[in-house]
């Protein structure tokens, strides 16, 4: 979803706040199938998705997706993600994917245990919002989350991870990269805009949680 700045828990030695960074010293790697790089996925999902797992799965949100992120092939693979570095520390991340029809559920109940009431009653209640997030079309490389540490924002970080987006999704052989972006957020939208994206459709309003519009570029 769309890039908003990122809490900096769990992580030590950042850059200092107000840190604008160098883009020559900015590094990108692929995420490592670890529990490391699995937390630090979940992290940066959670916050992209503005808490909605969190809301699901309480304070016990982070640790669920990093073990469900190890499991190769779902829609939470770690490997979808590309971090961005800065002096050695994480900073932000990006990830996404083709569309893969066959690709696993997310998470499993042996995943959720005993949140599965919780994580059933905001599933029910975000439904509008969850169905517009797993539309796919064919030729399609959906970015699924893109955040960057507030430390850092004004950098060059997200736009680093945006360009490496578009040709991770090239790569792969898709003709159209698209993203979703909270109605809440017009900051977002509109660089969007200005990156060349326009507006394909909007979720349904879910009262307390917003819509997301679907924006997408031909690439």
């Amino acid at each position: 979803m769309e890039d908003v700045p990122a809490d900096t828990r769990n992580d030590a030695a950042h850059p200092a706040v107000g840190t604008r960074v160098d883009v020559m010293e900015l590094t990108l790697r692929g995420a490592r199938r670890d529990l490391v790089d699995g937390r630090r996925y979940a992290r940066y999902l959670d916050i992209a998705a503005d808490g909605l797992f969190g809301a699901m799965l309480g304070s016990a949100a982070d640790e669920v997706i990093a073990n469900a992120s190890l499991r190769a092939g779902t829609e939470f693979d770690v490997a979808s993600a590309v971090f961005a570095e800065a002096a050695g520390q994480v900073v932000g991340m990006c990830s996404g994917s083709m569309t893969n029809p066959d690709a696993g559920l997310p998470l499993t109940l042996r995943d959720v245990g005993w949140r599965a009431p919780r994580a059933l009653a905001v599933a029910l209640w975000t439904y509008p919002l969850l169905s517009a997030l797993t539309r796919r079309g064919p030729g399609e490389w959906y970015l699924q989350s893109i955040a960057v540490d507030s430390q850092v924002r004004g950098g060059g970080v997200g736009s680093m991870l945006f360009a490496d987006a578009i040709e991770r999704a090239r790569t792969a052989g898709a003709t159209r990269l698209v993203l979703d972006v909270a109605d809440d957020n017009p900051r977002a939208r509109a660089l969007y805009e200005r990156l060349g994206m326009t507006r394909q459709w909007s979720s349904r309003r879910v009262p307390l949680a917003g819509q997301v519009h679907r924006m997408s570029m031909p690439i």
